[in-house]
């Protein structure tokens, strides 16, 4: 509304201003003072038609400030994607990153019991499957009349695994060589054979000494052929 009222008061100066000038063009002119008029001069030509176009270009100059100060500024276009869809500005969070998972607890293993060499001479002893109180004897260094008469037993009787023998800890030693077959050597096994039977064969070899020297775990299963180290 106020650019329509502007632009009314431009063409109602325009139309006060035409009309001023063809009022003075049609008035009478002023009277000869006698001087020669030859020299005079005629109202310029087009003098009417400048004040037009003066006022033509102030009325447009008026006009293009007026729509320049109106016009309103022009937003940011938006970033669109390629199919034309406009892109939110807004940035997505950041995924939360995953905690890291603690490593799985590892099972325990429970410990290998490994036998050790039988320390000294023992107060008793339990018999294993392939033994006898004369190997026994032999492996402690006792006299085996004195581990029978102390274990309550005699020459005549029948020994089995789990009889408990006593040994006796002084009196004399064995009567005779202890080792029945030289060693440390290899041994193959044979059929029936257990790491007890074996020690005895030896005579004077510790069980428990053949067991730690082949990393053998129990049960002590043997096998026909299988080699084992006698220490």
């Amino acid at each position: 509304m106020k650019q329509a009222r502007v632009i009314l008061v431009i063409l109602a100066l325009t139309l006060t201003l035409l009309a001023t000038s063809c009022v003075q063009r049609a008035s009478t002119p002023p009277a000869s003072t006698g001087e020669s008029t030859s020299g005079a001069k005629s109202p310029e030509e087009g003098a009417t038609s400048d004040v037009m176009s003066q006022l033509e270009r102030a009325a447009t100059q008026t006009l293009m400030a007026l729509q320049a100060t109106q016009q309103p500024a022009q937003a940011t276009p938006a970033p669109t994607t390629a199919s034309g869809e406009a892109q939110p500005t807004t940035e997505a969070p950041a995924a939360a990153q995953p905690s890291a998972t603690p490593a799985a607890a590892q099972p325990t293993q429970p410990p290998v019991t490994v036998p050790t060499a039988t320390p000294g001479i023992p107060t008793s002893y339990t018999l294993q499957k392939g033994e006898h109180p004369y190997c026994i004897a032999r492996r402690f260094n006792v006299n085996p009349a004195d581990l029978l008469q102390l274990s309550g037993l005699s020459g005549g009787d029948t020994y089995y695994p789990g009889m408990v023998l006593r040994i006796p800890q002084g009196g004399g030693g064995f009567p005779a060589a202890r080792s029945l077959k030289p060693h440390p050597a290899n041994y193959t096994v044979s059929a029936g054979d257990t790491i007890y039977s074996i020690a005895c064969e030896f005579g004077d070899a510790d069980p428990n000494a053949i067991i730690i020297a082949n990393n053998l775990q129990s049960p002590y299963e043997l096998t026909a052929g299988q080699s084992l180290y006698i220490p």
